[in-house]
């Protein structure tokens, strides 16, 4: 009896086809992409040895993840809270009271200006030294409602310049004048504006 032959259809050139094996009655792959990508696959599979997921494989790697599961869970029970409270309580101890805040009052100095003293418009008050201050604020009275002082400022006590930001004036209704400035350079003198009687005097802080 003849031996039984299968065909197939070759899509492409629209021809029948003998369907071949090879010796080991395997079928013969011709197409290349299918050979390419079983060789890429017996590559990767060729460094897997035959008991790499055998249950027993499988029992060991459970136990393992097991174990790590019970160690965990071990380290959240009430004994290791206990302990954990304990060192935060030392912490807390230890900690205590040692936020010290300081009240003290800051550092002032305060001088006299001008004391009922007559002045003519353009006239200087001494120099005052500000290096251990940051602030300063000037205050007094004026005879003259429309009087006004003006700060002078410089770092070498020789040379002055006019601060025209820091010019105060006094009050229409009772003569009064105040203003404060910051003291950015060392020394400071004002600047009498008006011919009139001035009691001025200055208060600095740090």
């Amino acid at each position: 009896m003849p031996p039984s032959v299968l065909f197939v259809r070759d899509s492409v050139n629209h021809k029948n086809k003998v369907l071949e094996v090879d010796a080991s009655n395997q079928l013969s792959v011709k197409d290349a992409t299918a050979q390419s990508s079983l060789s890429n696959i017996d590559s990767a599979c060729a460094n897997i040895s035959s008991d790499q997921a055998t249950a027993a494989n499988q029992a060991t790697g459970n136990s393992s993840l097991g174990t790590i599961a019970t160690a965990s869970a071990s380290q959240a029970t009430a004994a290791h809270q206990v302990t954990t409270h304990s060192k935060l309580d030392t912490i807390n101890s230890t900690l205590g009271g040692t936020l010290t805040v300081s009240s003290s009052s800051p550092a002032r100095a305060s001088g006299s200006l001008a004391s009922a003293a007559s002045k003519t418009a353009g006239d200087l008050s001494a120099s005052v030294d500000g290096n251990s201050h940051r602030k300063c604020a000037i205050f007094g009275s004026c005879s003259s409602d429309s009087g006004s002082v003006k700060v002078h400022i410089s770092h070498d006590n020789v040379n002055f310049f006019e601060d025209n930001q820091a010019q105060y004036y006094a009050n229409f209704s009772n003569g009064h004048i105040a203003g404060h400035f910051d003291v950015n350079a060392r020394y400071f003198k004002v600047e009498f504006m008006d011919t009139a009687t001035y009691t001025l005097e200055y208060a600095m802080c740090d």
